[in-house]
């Protein structure tokens, strides 16, 4: 494979992603290191598949369908007449043409965070994974459990976390005289994980004073006799209300789905310097160290204590939030992460 570097002798990468700079996945495991790979050398061509959401009616239902078919153009334009040395495909599931026609002359990486493949909305989507996986140079994955799906298709693949930017979230310490604050950063579309603890938040409710803090769940979301806060999601709000937060927590229910997640809440609450609980669903299992830096709650008398025992012990709490910091600089920064990327995207 020849190179296809640019007149100033850079290689060039292009970028798809399914989502677009306000979609979690696309900005977190692809968007984000764009200023990365260029210092690395590479000149980036970037499509995502969508054009940034908005909330205004006449734009959604007039110019961006229009958008959205100018990047299926561009894409497939990129694809079949232009010539790259990288391909890097987060998320988004190619024709299988489109696949055969990038390998043919490029290197392509696959990169995923989900289990895309069961999603119950799209019926091809196993048959369009298991391709991408198939005809990829290197696929890259969140979790173990994603592993298992590359292994039934022949194939292998490495584990990258999705990373956090230790150098910009900065742990908060000890915090006197204070109201606790327990805090859940998520979506829309997850905030119904948050029905496993209800009863415990409400149970807590009745013998302490605290504040819970959602980011991003539905607007119509509350629990009945708890102070609650809800904030909508912005970019760059997670290092806010991460600085307002004592305990983070992470309940998922045990399924399929919830056991490919990649553990990105407990990475930031843990770059913030704060304790975790987490269900031990998936990888939450392994990066809850038991008493070290968080602990781990599967029934509602588990999340009932487990709450209750950091809400008794501010000294715990920092204690943990110490220990999952270092592990969120050591193992999940950018920086770490990137140069694992990096190696893979240069064949190293």
């Amino acid at each position: 494979m020849g190179t296809k570097s640019n007149k100033q002798g850079k290689k060039r990468l292009l970028m798809l992603t399914d989502g677009n700079s306000d979609q979690a996945s696309a900005r977190i495991r692809a968007i984000q290191y764009i200023p990365m790979l260029e210092d690395a050398g590479f000149e980036i061509t970037f499509i995502p598949r969508i054009p940034q959401k908005t909330d205004n009616t006449f734009i959604k239902y007039t110019y961006f369908p229009f958008i959205k078919r100018l990047l299926w153009i561009k894409r497939y334009f990129a694809l079949f007449f232009q010539n790259w040395d990288v391909i890097y495909v987060q998320r988004l599931l190619l024709h299988k043409s489109a696949l055969q026609k990038a390998v043919s002359k490029s290197r392509l990486i696959f990169d995923f965070d989900d289990a895309i493949f069961i999603d119950s909305r799209n019926n091809s989507s196993a048959y369009k994974t298991a391709n991408m996986v198939k005809y990829a140079d290197e696929t890259i994955v969140s979790t173990d459990w994603l592993i298992d799906f590359c292994r039934e298709h022949g194939k292998t693949a490495i584990v990258i976390p999705t990373p956090v930017e230790t150098d910009i979230i900065k742990p908060k310490g000890i915090t006197e005289n204070k109201i606790p604050v327990i805090g859940w950063i998520g979506s829309a579309w997850t905030t119904g994980y948050l029905e496993l603890i209800v009863p415990a938040l409400q149970k807590l409710a009745s013998e302490y004073e605290f504040t819970f803090l959602t980011v991003g769940a539905k607007a119509e979301f509350s629990v009945r006799g708890v102070i609650h806060t809800n904030i909508p999601w912005e970019p760059g709000i997670e290092t806010k209300a991460l600085a307002q937060i004592d305990i983070g927590i992470m309940p998922l229910p045990d399924d399929d789905y919830a056991r490919a997640k990649g553990g990105y809440k407990l990475y930031l609450y843990m770059a913030a310097g704060l304790p975790c609980i987490a269900s031990p669903v998936g990888i939450n299992a392994a990066i809850i160290k038991e008493g070290v830096n968080g602990l781990l709650a599967a029934t509602e008398n588990q999340w009932y204590s487990a709450l209750k025992t950091l809400l008794d012990k501010p000294e715990l709490r920092y204690s943990m939030g110490e220990s999952g910091r270092k592990q969120a600089v050591d193992e999940y920064d950018r920086k770490v992460c990137f140069a694992r990327l990096i190696r893979k995207i240069n064949k190293e």
